[in-house]
């Protein structure tokens, strides 16, 4: 019967590894240990570097500081696993369950974690650069202060993920889905972003420098206090977005969806908002100083101590903004002409 002596055999590599563990032989590199089941086992420290792990059963293991470099994992459960500090650099992931294991400070450096499952999985100060997430399932794990810098991503599953204070910076993130995703603090400096879906998102105080954001879904999303000079938001959606004494500066939000969207005291310096949709958006004492607002949709605004000196306003709409003490020396009106102060 072939499959009861398989298993048996499993059995007997699994108790022989324990027992040389147990007699402190750590080195187990390059071997063949498919499918065995070490489920609860305490391994810490062993070396596992470039072994066959395939389908093996390490839920709930110790493997704090072990060796799993270029290790073949593919399929293997490490649910609820210690892998504080475990060196995974180029590991084989695939289509592993590593749901509510411990990653803190775990390094995996180019390692596949493609159709992985990371649910709720800690990855506090990990080393993801350079890691394969394409379609990897992250929901609800922490990434806080993780370093994710020029990795390969393609769509990973990161919905209501917990990444505050993460370094994403030039990431690419195209078209990925980061709804509802906590992004406190993150860094996404020079990020790609476009397409990307990050609604009701919050990235308060977030670095978004120079990010690609160009037709992203950022409606209902918390940008307060965040940095986004020099990003590009051409075709964004930022309906009802909260962008609180948020840095806009050299921001590019042509054909901009910004309807009831919140910028009080935000930063708009020399942005470019040509044909963007600003309508009921609070705009109080914010500063659009030498903004391009060139046919902008500007009804019922809220300019309310705003200061738009040098704005170019050409053939906007704001026949119905709110203009209360705004100031507008040097501005060019919706018919062309410069406005002149009363002083």
């Amino acid at each position: 019967m072939p499959t009861i002596y398989k298993g048996i055999l499993s059995n007997m590599k699994a108790q022989a590894l324990l027992q040389q563990y147990a007699e402190n032989i750590f080195d187990f590199s390059g071997q063949t240990l498919v499918g065995l089941d070490l489920t609860g086992a305490d391994l810490i420290g062993i070396n596992l570097s470039a072994t066959d792990l395939r389908n093996t059963n390490l839920s709930l293991a110790y493997l704090n500081r072990v060796d799993l470099q270029t290790s073949n994992l593919t399929q293997s459960n490490l649910s609820g696993a210690i892998l504080a500090q475990a060196n995974l650099s180029r590991a084989n992931l695939t289509d592993a369950s590593l749901h509510g294991a411990n990653l803190q400070r775990a390094i995996l450096f180019k390692a596949d974690l493609t159709l992985a499952d990371l649910t709720d999985a800690n990855l506090i100060e990990a080393d993801l650069r350079e890691v394969t997430l394409r379609s990897t399932n992250l929901t609800g794990a922490c990434l806080r202060s993780a370093n994710l810098r020029e990795e390969n991503r393609n769509c990973a599953d990161l919905k209501g993920a917990i990444l505050d204070g993460v370094d994403l910076q030039g990431a690419n993130l195209r078209r990925a889905d980061l709804s509802k995703v906590s992004l406190q603090g993150a860094n996404l400096r020079n990020a790609n972003l476009r397409g990307a879906n990050l609604a009701e998102a919050d990235l308060q105080g977030a670095n978004l420098e120079n990010a690609l954001l160009i037709e992203a879904n950022l409606q209902q999303a918390n940008l307060s206090q965040a940095t986004l000079a020099g990003a590009k938001l051409e075709r964004a959606n930022l309906q009802f977005a909260q962008l609180v004494n948020s840095d806009l500066s050299d921001c590019t939000l042509v054909e901009s969806e910004l309807s009831q969207a919140n910028l009080q005291g935000a930063t708009l310096y020399r942005s470019r908002l040509n044909r963007a949709n600003l309508s009921r958006v609070n705009l109080t004492a914010a500063n659009l100083q030498e903004a391009f607002l060139i046919q902008a949709f500007l009804a019922r605004t809220d300019l309310t101590d705003a200061n738009l000196q040098g704005a170019n306003l050409t053939r906007s709409d704001w026949s119905s903004a709110i203009l209360t003490r705004t100031v507008l020396t040097g501005a060019t009106l919706p018919d062309g002409s410069e406005y002149l102060s009363e002083n």
